[in-house]
Parts: C-alpha cells; structure tokens; sequence
C-alpha cells in the first residue's frame, strides 16, 4: 500500500485546511460555505437513492473525499474509498466519494487472466460505450446483456485456481441485477452496484455524481466566474503546464493534459458541455458568446453573475475537465482530497493554478493506490530469469568448451574428442594474442572448432533452447500472474477493508 503523506498525517492536513480557510478572500469563503452545503445535500439525496444508509452531516464539520469514474477499476483505487471512511470515523469527518460519471465512458470490462500455453487476458463487456459520451449518458445495460456478462465471465473465472473468484463474481453480478431496477444510466448502475457489493465492509461514506453536482448553484457560480474571465484563465492554466513540463521534462503537449487553445479569437474553457448523448469542448467568444461543437449557444453577458444565470436559463450541463473537476473539490468542498497515483501527478498543474488565479496557498492533497495480487498460485519468472537463460545460449553458442563440465556423455571417446578439441582452442586462443600471430587464420580456426564443438554438443544446445522458449512463456503467464489491475468485484471487500484498518 502506497499512502503519501503517511495516514498518520492525514488528520493533521483536515486540520491545516480548516485554519487556512480563514484566510481565503470573503467571496471565496462565502462560495466554499455554498457550495459544501449543496454538496452533501445532494450526497445524501443520491446515496438515499441508491439505499446508502448515512448519518446526517454536521455542518461545518470536516469533509474528505477521493473520486473516480464509475467503472470496473482495481482494488488500487478502490482502497481511497476504504481509507476515506476510516479517516471519516477517526476524525468525525463525512467521508465523499465523487462519482466522475461526466466523464466518458468506453467499454466497462470484466478482465479475467487465462493462463496456460498462450496465457493472456479475456476481456467479458458489459457496457459497449462509447468515447464521445459520458457515463451519465449511457444507458442501463439490460437483464439480457447482464445475463451474458455473468454467464461468460463466470465460465472464464471457472478455469483458474482460485474458486472464491467466481463466487465473488457471482455475489457482484447479484448486486448488478439487484441496481438495475433503480438506476437511470450507466454510472448510476455501477456505483449502486459497487455499494451494494461493499456492503458487508460496512463502509458509511456518501457519493455524490459530479453530474448533478453541476447543476448546483455553487458550482455554476464557479463555472460562470471562469467562463467570464476565459482569457486569463486560458493564460494561467497554460503557463502551470508549461512550467509542469519544463520541471519534470515532459515533452509530450498533451501531457499531463492538452493546453486551452485559441482559434478565430474564441478562447478554449476547461468545461465540458454534456448534450443530446455528447460530450463537446467549450469556448467563449471575446463578446461573451458561449460555443460547443461550432455552435452559438448563449450569451453569457460581462459578469460571473450573468454567466451562471445563463448556464441555469438554458438549463447547460458544463462538466469540469480534470484540472477544474479537483480545482472546484479542493477549495470549495472537501477539506482533505485524496488522490490515486496519477491525479496526484497532474494535481500539481492544479496547486500552480490555485496560487496564480486565487491567491492562495492550495489546499494539501493526499495519494493512496495499492497492489492486490490474485491468489493464482504459479511460479513467476522474473526478466532476470529470462536474462540468464539467454546468457546459458549464447554462453554455449560462443564458447561451447565452457559448457563441458556440464555435460553427460554417452562414451569415453566422446568426451575425449570433446576435451581434445577443447584443449585445441584453448592453444589457438592463446596463440592469437601474440605480437606476430596470423590472427585471420587462427580465427578461423577457432571458429571450425567452436563448429566442431556444438555440432558435437547439439542435445545440449537443443536443450538450452527449449529451457529459453519454456522460461520466456512462463515470463508471459507470470505478467498476468502479476498483473494488478483486475476489477474490485474479484476480491471480498472485507479483505481490502482489513488493508486500511
């Protein structure tokens, strides 16, 4: 388990952002204030939705929160809801989770390993998906797609070593029909799912879809301020990635994400507009037109205050892209955000944009993963394994006589032809590092001998090449054996409760 900065600390970092916050601008506080309200309002809604029983919010209080988009991840993410929750109890916090169902969904897979000769990995669809459309999106897959999905992923599971996989599965796939009835789109589905599944942890955190919470009037009070100061924030978001670059030698401009960019003078914004099954960039023309996918959408006036008001007249789904998504939780929400490995990385373009554009010192960020192997048994051949094995071939390849200590002979005069040549070579080696020697001709003659030697040696060399082609594919097998990215719904919940506690 990864957790920077220790558990330990992370009490003491709610703590340093609740005293900080008394320093922040009057607006800024007064939009925190709105903006945690409405939040866990709509938390508590949501997770009543999905049968969540929770314990109301003292207001006020702590908030920590983590977040993730709704899909099949690996137990490495799924422990920051774990860690969450047990730092919500220790202290009198409200843990949050953020449901990122705004953002777009491929294919929700089960990955089951497949071991044995041609080992790799099966990938059993749940949801096809597609890349211009978020998860709020998507529909439910229906009880027939269900049905296939366990019945294949089941069959799969069956093959390994390991029953308790499929049964976990079994159990998962029952939450998965157990949410159908009460969900409305994909991301809904899954996190009703997972929750149910969670269950016997008997985790007490609450979600919240940062698909509604875009439609709070805190949060379109956020939007509007940004959307009216486009150019300055297109030129302090751009310089926090030029400098993230130029720190860490980044040299890809898509990396951590892409600049805002500019063209016929309207100027990129970091939101998303979620319409008619889509996901589109924004842009705000220099008279404060608002356009999505080439097309005029509304005039959002000269003022924050007028451009929320237009996001709520002609009632627009603007989602935050990743820097604006952990921008908004941090300083107006949660008082301790933790990350996985990644959103740490791409946070710190964050922390430079927080300083420039609000003045303040950012809020701390914690980062939490873990490495969960299945319990496939098996041996795992590390790249060492395979390197000395190469080294064995051409070890026989280039210096046959090396190897004849090693080698069972079938007769006296075999080993002693092999012995006498070896005795040969040893003479030429030494005869070519004379001053005068005819180093052409006793090249030459080293090579015939080392000829002379494998031909003699080849059920050695057969042997040493198939030990190489057997430890390269169990190489392969071992690279699913340790692979750590297989879905949560293979593992008992409680096992990564126990983890964090």
């Amino acid at each position: 388990m990864l957790c920077s900065p220790r558990f330990t600390q992370w009490h003491g970092l709610l703590q340093q952002t609740a005293a900080a916050v008394g320093t922040w601008p009057d607006e800024v506080r007064a939009l925190r204030d709105q903006a945690r309200a409405e939040t866990v309002s709509e938390a508590e809604r949501f997770s009543a939705d999905i049968g969540l029983p929770f314990v109301p919010w003292r207001e006020g209080g702590p908030i920590v929160m983590t977040g993730h988009q709704p899909e099949l991840y690996h137990p490495g993410v799924w422990v920051k809801d774990f860690l969450v929750d047990r730092l919500a109890g220790e202290a009198a916090a409200l843990g949050l989770d953020l449901v990122v169902d705004a953002d777009t969904c491929d294919r929700v897979t089960l990955r089951v390993p497949r071991l044995g000769p041609g080992a790799g990995i099966h990938e059993i669809v749940l949801a096809e998906g597609v890349a211009t459309a978020a998860y709020v999106q998507w529909p439910v897959p229906g009880a027939a797609a269900r049905d296939a999905f366990r019945t294949e992923g089941l069959e799969a599971l069956s093959a390994l070593p390991a029953p308790a996989l499929a049964r976990h599965f079994g159990a998962f796939c029952d939450c998965l029909d157990r949410a159908a009835g009460r969900s409305t789109d994909l991301g809904m589905l899954m996190t009703a799912a997972r929750r149910c599944y969670e269950a016997p942890a008997e985790t007490a955190y609450l979600e919240v879809r940062a698909s509604a919470q875009c439609r709070l009037s805190s949060y379109r009070a956020f939007a509007g301020s940004l959307l009216a100061d486009a150019p300055r924030v297109r030129d302090v978001v751009n310089a926090a990635l030029a400098d993230y670059r130029a720190r860490t030698g980044t040299r890809s401009a898509a990396q951590p994400f892409p600049d805002l960019a500019e063209e016929d003078g309207a100027v990129e914004a970091p939101f998303w507009l979620l319409r008619n099954g889509r996901r589109d960039a924004v842009s705000v023309r220099p008279d404060g037109t608002l356009l999505a996918g080439g097309e005029a959408l509304c005039w959002l006036g000269a003022t924050a205050g007028s451009a929320a008001r237009a996001l709520v007249e002609h009632d627009l789904l603007l989602a935050p892209r990743a820097l604006t998504l952990t921008l908004f939780q941090r300083i107006f929400v949660a008082d301790l955000f933790v990350h996985g490995t990644g959103g740490g990385r791409y946070d710190r373009v964050t922390d430079a944009v927080i300083r420039e554009y609000y003045g303040i010192e950012p809020p701390p960020f914690a980062i939490a993963s873990m490495t969960l192997l299945l319990p496939l048994g098996g041996h795992i051949v590390s790249e060492e394994d395979v390197a000395r094995a190469e080294r064995r071939l051409q070890r026989f390849e280039h210096n046959p006589d090396a190897m004849l200590a090693e080698v069972e002979f079938d007769t006296v005069a075999e080993r002693g032809n092999a012995e006498a040549l070896a005795r040969a070579k040893a003479e030429a080696v030494a005869a070519i590092a004379a001053p005068d020697a005819d180093r052409k001709s006793l090249g030459a003659a080293i090579r015939a001998i080392n000829a002379e030697l494998a031909e003699l040696l080849e059920p050695v060399g057969r042997e040493l090449r198939a030990a190489l082609a057997q430890v390269r594919a169990e190489r392969e097998g071992s690279a699913v054996l340790t692979d750590r990215t297989y879905p949560y719904c293979l593992w008992d919940p409680r096992e990564v409760a126990d983890k964090v506690r």
